[in-house]
């Protein structure tokens, strides 16, 4: 009978404990449920907080202030994604308009094609058939190639409102960036805290290298962005190419974006082909090619500079990353591979030592 009561209580005290499991992991997973909507720009905001930190602690000095130097970063950084996005909106619905007027009132002429369009490799002969469709009849146009257009609109719609979400989670991760800042001291601490419960004394150093690895990643990308772009807006001013400085910020926000900027360089090679002669086209082609592929050597140059962690280690976390979440994955990739980097030397670390332990006390 005794030994029935001790199997009951042993099963009554598993139950309990299994309910109360299922309970934190209920209550762990509403939490995250609630807080999902949120991470995006929270992630962003602590990547931004880390990026612009030693920004923040000079300006510091200068106005003597934490709280005034964060808001002024804060209102800065707004302004400068806040009014081109103004700007932008503001230029494509007077252009949408026009278009629509013109489209209306029957005033809105195509010229036609030049000759040399057909010449285009691979999509010459198609772009001059459409090209020159539009110029006989804008109407008639349309109307051939109405169910190219609708994809091409759909297509423009749903990038108008990836770019609009884009830049909302970027206005809210400005402003979270700007209370961390304020709070950078708090921050740090319980930084330093979390890791140390994960990886002991080691959790400081962890916090240290994530915080060079955002950092290090910042400045790889956004580097070799500039450096990138800088080469080829070169080639483009050099040959006179129409609409160079447009050119020049497409090419800016694909390298940033971590996207080939010979997508954009190209349909310009290709145009440039039919403008100019076959020596000139060539050096010009050659020069935009080197560009457009210059982050492969540029990046891992940059990239873990000033770190204990290998720049190897770094960049596949970041490439690895990117592939699998998108931009923000450079940098989550990029932390969470350091950080998996170090977390097995630790182990590796307790490993030898536990075995010269061994080795001595066998002696």
């Amino acid at each position: 009978m005794s030994d029935l009561k001790l199997s009951d209580k042993f099963v009554l005290k598993n139950i309990e404990s299994y309910v109360k499991t299922a309970l934190v992991f209920l209550i762990i997973y509403l939490c995250f449920l609630i807080f999902k909507p949120f991470m995006l720009p929270v992630i962003w905001g602590v990547i931004i907080a880390v990026a612009i930190y030693p920004l923040h602690v000079k300006l510091t000095k200068l106005v003597k202030k934490s709280g005034l130097s964060s808001a002024i970063i804060t209102l800065v950084f707004l302004a400068l994604i806040i009014v081109p996005s103004i700007f932008f909106t503001s230029a494509l619905v007077d252009s949408v308009k026009e278009l629509s007027a013109g489209i209306e009132e029957g005033t809105l002429v195509v010229p036609p094609p030049s000759d040399s369009v057909a010449e285009w490799p691979l999509i010459g002969e198609k772009t001059h058939a459409a090209w020159q469709a539009f110029s006989d009849s804008f109407t008639a146009g349309v109307e051939k190639y109405e169910t190219q257009l609708k994809e091409l609109g759909l297509k423009f719609v749903n990038t108008l409102k990836s770019f609009a979400g884009s830049v909302l989670v970027f206005i809210l991760a400005i402003i979270i960036a700007g209370v961390f800042l304020t709070n950078s001291k708090g921050a740090l601490k319980f930084s330093n805290t979390l890791f140390t419960a994960l990886a002991g004394n080691k959790g400081p150093e962890m916090v240290e290298n994530s915080k060079k690895t955002i950092t290090s990643v910042v400045t790889g990308v956004l580097g070799t962005a500039i450096i990138q772009t800088a080469i080829i807006a070169i080639a483009l001013f050099v040959f006179k190419v129409p609409g160079a400085p447009i050119i020049t910020l497409i090419v800016l926000f694909f390298a940033i974006a971590q996207l080939p900027p010979t997508l954009v360089m190209i349909p310009v090679i290709i145009y440039m082909f039919s403008e100019l002669s076959g020596l000139q086209a060539t050096i010009f082609a050659v020069w935009a090619f080197v560009g457009s592929i210059s982050d492969s050597f540029i990046k891992p140059m940059l990239l873990g500079r000033g770190m204990k962690i290998p720049m190897l280690v770094i960049l596949i976390g970041a490439i690895g990353g990117m592939i699998l979440m998108g931009i923000i994955g450079l940098f989550i990739g990029a932390v969470v591979f350091a950080l998996g980097y170090q977390l097995f030397q630790l182990w590796i670390e307790d490993t030898e030592e536990y075995l010269e332990t061994e080795k001595t006390e066998t002696k």
